[in-house]
């Protein structure tokens, strides 16, 4: 028996975030403005949620738009905690 539409979108949901997570974190880990920087990415339904830590409100700041580029994002979520 095929799984149920709801199953089916779930499913989708799932890997999309997957996705969304993956490019965001990679992005965030290519930009060497943040390289001194510890940032947890999670997604989901599409809202980046970044958590860890930054020294500074700037690189919360790049970090934020950075985990906007994956196609798919719809906010995010900035839990980073800026200690110098």
């Amino acid at each position: 028996m095929p799984p149920s539409p709801e199953a089916q979108a779930l499913t989708q949901t799932a890997v999309d975030d997957d996705a969304i997570t993956r490019k965001a974190a990679d992005a965030i880990h290519a930009d060497p403005r943040l390289a001194d920087t510890d940032i947890s990415v999670n997604t989901e339904h599409g809202v980046v949620n970044l958590t860890g830590s930054v020294h500074s409100r700037e690189q919360a700041v790049i970090a934020s738009a950075r985990a906007q580029s994956p196609d798919g994002v719809m906010r995010i979520d900035d839990h980073l905690s800026v200690s110098p």
